[in-house]
């Protein structure tokens, strides 16, 4: 168990084409070695595009539609930056509600580069300390958040890091915060 310490957890990881292939193929490997099942949820019909070195990248296979997605139903979210994906999950109803049920119940939540805009947007970050993409340091820092240049930033159930940089650490941070996270109702038993 200690070698796999997620054993029995379930992280969805929410996707829109465009997203950073690394940003999602890295925390999906640690999060399955860790012992987690992962799910993709996204808006896409059945398989959704990444983005990889500058051009489409792979197909990934979606697991659940966003619409049908319930924080619940998870020990916890991954959201991958790349700007494309982003800004069609930041126009997305959908994305914002699950983006703010799991911040709502102070559940796992790690978000990668550019996916910062969404916590900007779901006025999630108010007093937070994050750290993000460059290119949403503005809106975090719009939104009340206290934007830090490093890496990743834990505070709490969120973890947030720069991207393709500091995404491999912020993992390692993100298996911690979920292997010590236990649901309400694990608490009530």
């Amino acid at each position: 168990m200690a070698d796999k310490p997620l054993a029995g957890r379930t992280i969805a990881i929410m996707l829109a084409n465009g997203f950073d292939e690394i940003e999602f193929t890295e925390p999906q490997k640690k999060l399955i070695e860790a012992g987690a099942t992962t799910k993709v949820v996204s808006r896409a019909n059945g398989l959704v595009n990444g983005w990889y070195e500058g051009s489409w990248g792979h197909f990934f296979p979606v697991d659940v539609d966003l619409t049908e997605t319930l924080a619940v139903d998870y020990d916890g979210l991954v959201i991958p930056g790349g700007m494309r994906a982003v800004d069609k999950m930041a126009e997305d109803p959908h994305s914002q509600r699950v983006l703010k049920a799991f911040m709502r119940a102070s559940m796992p939540v790690a978000v990668v580069g550019d996916a910062g805009k969404l916590l900007a947007q779901t006025e999630t970050v108010k007093g937070r300390t994050v750290t993000s993409s460059d290119e949403v340091r503005a809106e975090l820092e719009a939104a009340g958040a206290s934007w830090e240049e490093t890496k990743f930033v834990v505070e709490g159930a969120l973890v947030t890091a720069n991207g393709v940089e500091g995404v491999r650490d912020a993992m390692d941070a993100f298996v911690a915060v979920v292997a010590a996270y236990e649901s309400e109702d694990a608490k009530a038993a």
